[in-house]
């Protein structure tokens, strides 16, 4: 049962991420991991707010830089 949800969740955040332009998403999420990763550096042994921002922004730069490839792969294949 929680499979079927999850893969519903993933196909619902896939279809929302697909909208976006992923160089635009690519630079979006540079833009939070830059500056909560100036705030870790500060005090790096106290965990904050910062180190779930900058985890989310991994993640979403991971989503984009895959859908970047992917494109790429796919248009090498087109020749």
């Amino acid at each position: 049962m929680s499979s079927k949800s999850n893969t519903q969740n993933n196909a619902r955040l896939n279809k929302i991420l697909s909208k976006f332009n992923p160089w635009i998403g690519l630079l979006a999420s540079l833009c939070i991991i830059i500056p909560s990763l100036y705030d870790i550096l500060d005090n790096p042994l106290k965990i904050t707010n910062d180190h779930f921002i900058l985890a989310g922004g991994i993640f979403l730069l991971v989503v984009f830089l895959r859908q970047i490839f992917d494109r790429i792969v796919n248009l090498e294949g087109m020749e």
